[in-house]
């Protein structure tokens, strides 16, 4: 019942599933829907809907594996099994989307999309809710979130890191950085994995018997703070996967940097691992939901630098997405440690802690948008008259509009946060009065 508190070490191993969770999803969003549309000469737009279509799987699998993952414990746990069990499902999905045959068709890619989405839901839905249980404390809380964001970060880069690499090594070739960007994911997947489980146990919870549908629905419903923060995470997510899904045309085409992509890439991942202790610093003087204002403020700035990069010009390019990447790393780690407050209202209507179930809704509000980023990005393409396989030869006025789409929407997505920020219900006082009724409920 009491907090777990394991040494740096153990919280080190603890926190690489987050590491190897990362590789997966920039690469799946940055790389992959290009593979496709670019090199297996599917349509942008056909893509774009396989993608979202996929993300309806992935959206009625997550709520299914939180609830099952509250309400049936094992003799090894309520979330550590199940982390374990993801592996043998992504492994191959991972390989079969990164490994694409030539004559590929739709139903290849919607039956192995919808594969890794079920199983990066049992990976995430098992990790995080387990790290979100280890602390009741407010600012505890952020401080485990933060060191999840460091090494999901470091994941991104070390995904990034791979074309680059290759780059400079003279292999040029999208499908052969593809190919080997999957086989680093399938060697990192199940060993950070492993390492997880055998680092730090999970804290036991004595759940009361399962409260029904209907009043479980009624009470979701009726937490106004849930609603409130679904709603940001739907707009943050949404600016995040519209980004990756048009990143390697942004830079490929309209800035004509094609054998960059990977270093570029780097600068951006560079610069949210830069912010993430700025963040992480504001969050426990100020508010959370007062800290996502601020970042998403900076959010709504720092892109309007892309208008203005010249093309082939590298050094201006690495530094704006640097500068652009600074507020990134709060879009993930400040909904995550919100939800574990959220949670804490539900706890003290239902007598059960549903971590699981409540991060899987949070999880199933950022696959809607990150769906719908993919399907209205790839849209915007086809409707703009941009043509992947045309590249740099499409006109300059298609080139031009990938310009502004890519800074625009992002910006208006932001602002639009700010504004639902303004009157959000949980604060660090009222967490910790939430917390007092919980502990004086469990000691009766």
């Amino acid at each position: 019942m009491s907090d777990i508190y394991p040494n740096k070490t153990k919280m080190l191993g603890f926190s690489l599933p987050a590491l190897g969770l990362n590789t997966l999803v920039t690469a799946i969003f940055v790389f992959v829907p290009v593979i496709y549309a670019e090199h297996r000469g599917m349509d942008p737009a056909l893509v774009g809907l396989i993608f979202f279509l996929a993300k309806i799987v992935d959206m009625v699998a997550a709520p299914i594996w939180g609830n099952f993952m509250d309400t049936h414990r094992t003799k090894f746990g309520r979330r550590r099994p199940w982390l374990i069990v993801s592996v043998a499902i992504l492994v191959p999905a991972v390989f079969m989307l990164f490994n694409p045959p030539d004559n590929v068709s739709t139903l290849y890619l919607f039956s192995f999309l919808a594969m890794l989405y079920i199983g990066w839901d049992a990976w995430t839905i098992s990790h995080t809710s387990w790290a979100l249980e280890l602390s009741r404390d407010y600012d505890r809380r952020s401080r485990i979130t933060g060191l999840l964001q460091v090494m999901s970060m470091l994941g991104a880069i070390i995904t990034s890191l791979v074309p680059a690499t290759l780059e400079r090594m003279g292999i040029l070739d999208f499908e052969t950085k593809t190919s080997i960007i999957g086989w680093a994911i399938i060697f990192i997947l199940p060993i950070t994995a492993f390492i997880c489980v055998l680092s730090v146990p999970e804290r036991r919870t004595d759940n009361k018997s399962h409260i029904g549908f209907k009043k479980g629905l009624s009470i979701l419903m009726n937490n106004f703070a849930l609603l409130r923060l679904l709603t940001a995470n739907i707009l943050i997510s949404f600016s995040t996967y519209f980004v990756q899904g048009l990143f390697i045309f942004f830079v490929s085409y309209t800035l004509r940097l094609q054998d960059w992509t990977g270093m570029i890439l780097t600068s951006l991942l560079v610069g949210g691992l830069i912010g993430l202790p700025v963040w992480l610093f504001i969050s426990q003087k100020v508010n959370k939901h007062r800290t996502v204002q601020i970042a998403m403020l900076t959010g709504t700035i720092t892109p309007i630098s892309l208008l203005f990069i010249p093309p082939e010009n590298i050094f201006l390019s690495v530094l704006a997405f640097l500068i652009v990447g600074l507020n990134t790393s709060a879009n993930e780690f400040l909904p995550r440690t919100m939800m574990a407050d959220v949670c804490d209202k539900d706890h003290i209507e239902t007598g059960s802690e549903r971590m699981g179930l409540y991060y899987s809704i949070l999880q199933l509000s950022s696959k809607f948008a990150s769906g719908t980023g993919i399907l209205i990005g790839f849209s915007f393409l086809s409707f703009f008259g941009f043509d992947p396989e045309l590249g740099i030869d499409n006109p300059q006025e298609s080139l031009d509009r990938l310009r502004y789409l890519i800074v625009l929407l992002p910006i208006i997505a932001n602002a639009l946060v700010i504004i639902l920020m303004l009157k959000y219900p949980i604060s660090r006082e009222d967490q910790k009065n939430m917390r007092k009724i919980i502990e004086s409920k469990e000691s009766n």
